[in-house]
């Protein structure tokens, strides 16, 4: 699932479940949690296709989804590069700008001030993949993604991410 806070609610959504058997169940549900009146409600379903190991965080009164993973129809190439804005107050999603990165899943995402960040991340199977270690700015005024340096560890992928003031951290992971 991914999650993010915008103003004093939190949110979560997408994601898959696995039930007896091993069958999968792709998630694109979104939920709202008011810690206030200790309530979670059901909002509009995430604007794309269900998936998993997406990125998401949020920007001033927005929250932003995208990348991820989804095997619903193996024909397709499942790995993901779109990129959504959710607004709560109209509980509207909008398809913005794919990710300027390309598809993967497992990738790390935070926002600074006004602009949010994704990077690393892989793309392939369990048995072939790549990892990334570049890093890329959006700026939601002007819908366009940037490049910025790479990060500067190891090629990595379902690594952890936040930012502090003016900064980004990421750390642990897994590299191919």
């Amino acid at each position: 699932s991914v999650g993010f806070s915008i103003g004093d609610k939190g949110y979560i959504g997408t994601g898959r479940t696995s039930i007896v058997g091993n069958a999968e169940t792709w998630k694109k549900d979104f939920w709202e949690y008011n810690p206030l009146t200790d309530i979670w409600t059901q909002k509009a379903d995430f604007g794309g296709t269900p998936r998993n190991f997406a990125v998401g965080f949020s920007l001033g009164d927005k929250g932003y989804l995208g990348t991820g993973y989804n095997y619903v129809n193996p024909s397709e190439d499942y790995h993901l590069k779109d990129f959504w804005e959710y607004n709560p107050l109209t509980d509207i999603w909008t398809q913005k700008a794919d990710f300027g990165g390309g598809e993967r899943t497992l990738a790390v995402g935070f926002s600074i001030g006004d602009k949010g960040y994704i990077g690393t991340g892989v793309v392939g199977t369990i048995l072939n993949n790549e990892s990334k270690k570049d890093f890329w700015e959006y700026n939601p005024l002007t819908n366009i993604w940037t490049q910025k340096a790479d990060f500067g560890g190891e090629n990595r992928y379902s690594s952890v991410g936040f930012s502090i003031g003016d900064k980004g951290y990421i750390g642990t992971g897994r590299t191919s």
